[in-house]
């Protein structure tokens, strides 16, 4: 995590603004500058600006699409993302809406974005349709890189099944993330689990855990559905 700019990117669903909101808090305890961009404008029921208290009350800079949390979806983007890019006095951690309509956000700041400044991430969850399968996981690589046009970096293994996950299930994750990796030559960041005290997960792994609060629900969002 040397870099200043982490750009985080992944399918619908795979669970990549709940790892977003808990990195940027961790690296806030770690006492560093963050600024939250929420630049999400593929889905905006579940926008990881539900989750902007959270970050605020950790001293954490949150700017968003200026429809955030409501029901509209317009690529109506923030003009402050901009003036962070270029700001070295702070860490930015970039939740940007899935696969490759979403990196198109990305695409359009590319030429303020700078290589030796930034990492993008791929969140993946073996657990959902479209990334149950290695080749599943590689087409959606490839969309985010043509859309954004920057590479990759990192993996982040966040597979799970909600309240349901077991151990087994995150060590199935665990090996799944091995083969995307192995199969890329990308490596993997970290893994993100949930933290849930019926779950007890003791095993030793190679790569970091990422241990996550849960910031995000869906009761706020469902009143624009009704």
């Amino acid at each position: 995590m040397k870099k200043r700019i982490h750009i985080i990117t992944g399918h619908y669903g795979v669970g990549k603004s709940e790892v977003s909101v808990n990195l940027a808090i961790k690296l806030s305890q770690q006492n560093e500058n963050v600024v939250f961009a929420d630049m999400d404008i593929v889905n905006p029921y579940f926008r990881s600006n539900e989750a902007k208290s959270v970050l605020e009350d950790s001293g954490i800079k949150v700017i968003t699409t200026m429809y955030a949390n409501t029901n509209v979806d317009v690529p109506a983007l923030t003009g402050e993302l901009s003036k962070y890019l270029v700001d070295k006095s702070c860490k930015m951690v970039i939740d940007v809406g899935g696969d490759n309509a979403g990196s198109l956000v990305i695409g359009r700041y590319r030429h303020e974005i700078k290589d030796e400044e930034a990492s993008v991430y791929l969140v993946i969850n073996c657990f959902r349709p479209e990334t149950t399968t290695v080749s599943g996981a590689l087409n959606i690589l490839e969309e985010i890189h043509a859309a954004s046009r920057m590479k990759v970096n990192y993996i982040i293994n966040n597979s799970h099944l909600m309240d349901d996950t077991t151990c087994e299930d995150i060590l199935k994750g665990m090996d799944f993330a091995a083969e995307v990796s192995k199969e890329t030559n990308i490596p993997i960041a970290f893994h993100a689990i949930m933290k849930n005290e019926q779950l007890k997960f003791n095993h030793n792994v190679d790569e970091p855990i990422l241990w996550l609060n849960k910031t995000m629900g869906l009761n706020s969002h469902l009143k624009f559905m009704e």
